[in-house]
């Protein structure tokens, strides 16, 4: 764990401590940091100061001892500084009392064992050279002491060191008994502090405590709590303004709902005025209201009024303080309420006793429709915040007003709707009439053009092969040899011939299908045999455009259900598309394959992978889920734009494509296709890319050789 994440756990910690816990620790931690600063400055001064003291005094007690070792010196009569030795030895703070000549060498010691030896230490060494007192620190048996030595001169002459041991126990001592005395002090201080801190916490967090529980009683819908006013200063200020909040949702609470128990105008005005008396302390409130411009308003609701002539105040916009705020917008406090300008006011004031006043204007839509007043029997100002309280008031009455306005509105437009509605059913009734006498004129043109198609394709189709017949007879010489010239009109004769007559065999299929007089003679039909037989049949055209044209057959053994004929149809149609929209040098290729009814919602695009239906693929769903075979006609020819996906099985649609126009033909062949793919139980459905080519696949019911054809028959069909 990083010192970052460390520390801010401590902060969220510390977050979510009670208020008593964090005076608690802010007054440890102020404790803590003062005694942090001032123990060790303490001692510091103390340690300065006391061992300065023993330093002072062990100077002077080893300059005093050299003074004194000067007579021996001269006479080498160490036996005299005995008594001198002993006497300053028996010192409570000395430790040692020593004289050493200049080789090291102890001339006379308080200890008489350590007589003439000779000391090389460092410490002896320095003090064998000083010149002037100087003090040392020594550690012997670990007590803390100094080390003074005083060199002694005779005539100028350094003849010796006089050192003495003064031990700093005592000092020390004294300096721990003062550490331990600030460290008490510091005690007693922090438990006091906490204490304290803990006092003063409840103290504050006590009315705290209540106002949360306050408001917890408030969001639970309790809004008669209220706080007891025994707190004093700031805490009572608050407690004041958390009782005043209460009383005012209180009362907002019950004005709403008094306001949304119902639509009567006079009594959610009523409703309104009382409360807004009782919200502001008021002795007494009315709403006044003017509807139409230029004309004087009129008092509509009333509480604690007692004379006559508010109740028949025509207040005039403009005039008197009343008149002025309904004709400005702009709310008044008035204390004393003195009228002006109008004489009513003044007698309204008079009889109500009135001496403080505030005014607040009733805007709805942007103007100034009414005036909610509140008025005080003593000369009490109202304050802005009860100003504010009004506004939100007056906000309601406004809404209220609002909704008057538009119930007379609404019932003055309903009316007008009525007349409407009236007048314009009795024109959608005739309309409906006229439409569904259109409608059956429309069936009937319908079947009159559906018969017409049929009798005219029918006798159309006699004289036409006659001339296809005339026209074989003569280029097979029956009439004699004809020239190149003629067989090439005659050739243009036979191919327009054989075109009209194509032409004419989809209109007779179209009106069949329509009619619904289609006969479908449904066999067990081998779908590879069926496929050759076509892609023979259409051989010719793709050699003469440079096409290949390819089978592929995943079982040879397939068979479906449907009419041979009509199969036959469905393929050459869309077989013979793809030659006419693939470009020489390209592929059309007939895939056939098994595919259970769960399968058939799904093609295979050009990279050979199964993918769900592209969104620019159309596609008639099935009627039956049971095991199907799919045939897939696949081009690589210009391919079909997105936008008319969905139209290419439309009647009489054509493909158009930029800058070329529509494609040859009647647009019937995908039309009848359909169809025919559908009346006989299967689904086609088309994918395509504008370059890439098109993929056209249709389904049929497989058939079950295992079960005799007639059962098969009667079931489906």
């Amino acid at each position: 764990m990083t010192r970052t994440s460390a520390a801010q756990r401590i902060i969220r910690r510390y977050r979510d401590l009670s208020l008593r816990a964090k005076f608690a620790i802010y007054i440890a931690l102020s404790i803590g940091l003062l005694f942090a600063v001032l123990l060790p400055s303490v001692l510091h001064l103390e340690r300065r100061a006391v061992l300065a003291e023993a330093e002072e005094r062990g100077l002077q007690l080893t300059k005093i001892f050299a003074h004194a070792s000067v007579q021996a010196l001269l006479t080498d009569d160490f036996l005299l500084m005995r008594p001198l030795v002993h006497s300053v030895a028996s010192e409570r703070a000395v430790l040692f009392v020593m004289i050493l000549d200049r080789a090291g060498r102890v001339v006379t010691h308080s200890d008489l064992t350590e007589v003439d030896q000779i000391y090389t230490d460092p410490l002896t060494t320095r003090a064998l050279r000083a010149t002037r007192p100087f003090v040392q620190e020594i550690t012997p048996n670990g007590i803390p002491a100094y080390d003074v030595a005083v060199p002694i001169f005779v005539l100028n002459d350094r003849r010796a060191v006089a050192r003495v041991g003064i031990s700093l126990a005592r000092e020390l001592a004294a300096i721990r008994q003062t550490r331990n005395l600030i460290l008490g002090v510091g005690v007693i201080a922090l438990t006091a502090g906490l204490l304290s801190a803990i006092w003063m916490a409840r103290g504050i967090t006590e009315p705290i405590r209540r106002l949360v529980q306050g408001s917890r009683e408030i969001a639970a819908g309790r809004l008669e709590y209220r706080m007891s006013a025994t707190f004093g200063g700031e805490i009572g200020h608050l407690a004041d303004a958390f009782n005043g909040m209460a009383e005012s949702l209180q009362v907002r609470f019950q004005l709403d709902r008094e306001l949304s128990s119902t639509l009567n105008l006079q009594t959610v005005l009523d409703t309104l005025v009382y409360h807004a008396r009782r919200l502001v302390r008021g002795d007494l409130a009315f709403l006044a209201c003017c509807y139409e411009r230029d004309k004087p308003g009129a008092v509509l609701a009333l509480a604690g009024v007692s004379g006559e002539a508010i109740r028949s105040w025509a207040i005039q916009p403009g005039i008197g303080w009343t008149g002025t705020v309904l004709a400005e917008g702009r709310p008044a406090i008035l204390c004393p309420a003195t009228p002006k300008d109008d004489p009513v006011e003044a007698r309204v004031v008079f009889e109500e006793r009135i001496q403080a006043l505030v005014l607040i204007p009733v805007r709805v839509r942007g103007r100034c429709l009414g005036v909610l007043a509140v008025g005080r029997w003593r000369h009490d100002p109202f304050s802005p915040e009860t100003q504010e309280v009004l506004e939100r008031l007056a906000d309601e009455a406004a809404v209220a007003l609002a909704n008057a306005l538009a119930y007379r509105e609404i019932e003055a437009l309903t009316q007008s709707l009525e007349v409407k509605v009236v007048q314009r059913t009795l024109q959608l009734s005739d309309t409906n009439a006229a439409l569904e006498t259109a409608n059956a004129k429309l069936q009937e043109l319908d079947r009159l053009k559906s018969e017409f198609v049929s009798n005219v394709s029918h006798e159309l189709r006699t004289p036409l092969t006659a001339i296809r017949m005339s026209v074989d007879n003569l280029m097979d010489g029956i009439a004699g040899e004809i020239g190149e010239f003629l067989r090439k009109y005659l050739e243009r004769i036979r191919n327009n011939t054989e075109r009209l007559a194509r032409l004419i065999a989809d209109l007779l299929d179209l009106s069949r299908i329509e009619a619904g007089r289609i006969e479908f003679r449904p066999e067990a039909v081998r779908v590879a045999d069926l496929v050759r037989d076509v892609l023979d049949g259409l051989q010719p055209v793709a050699a003469e455009k440079r096409l290949e044209l390819a089978a592929a057959t995943s079982d040879r053994s397939l068979h479906v259900l449907a009419d041979r004929d009509r199969t036959h149809q469905i393929l050459t149609n869309l077989v013979g598309n793809a030659l006419k929209f693939t470009p020489a040098g390209g592929r059309i290729t007939v895939i056939t394959r098994t595919a259970s009814g769960e399968e058939r919602s799904a093609i295979r695009p050009f990279d050979g992978t199964q993918v769900p239906e592209p969104p620019n693929s159309r596609t008639a769903e099935p009627s039956n889920t049971r095991d199907v075979v799919e045939i897939v006609v696949e081009d690589t020819g210009e391919g079909i734009p997105p936008d008319q996906l969905r139209a290419i099985f439309e009647k009489f649609h054509q493909v158009r494509r930029d800058g070329k126009g529509k494609a040859p033909g009647t647009g019937l062949g995908l039309a009848i296709t359909k169809s025919l793919v559908e009346l006989q139980g299967g689904q086609i459905r088309v994918e395509s890319e504008v370059g890439r080519g098109s993929r056209f696949a249709f389904t049929l019911p497989t058939a079950g050789l295992s079960v005799p054809l007639a059962t098969r028959v009667a079931r489906d069909f």
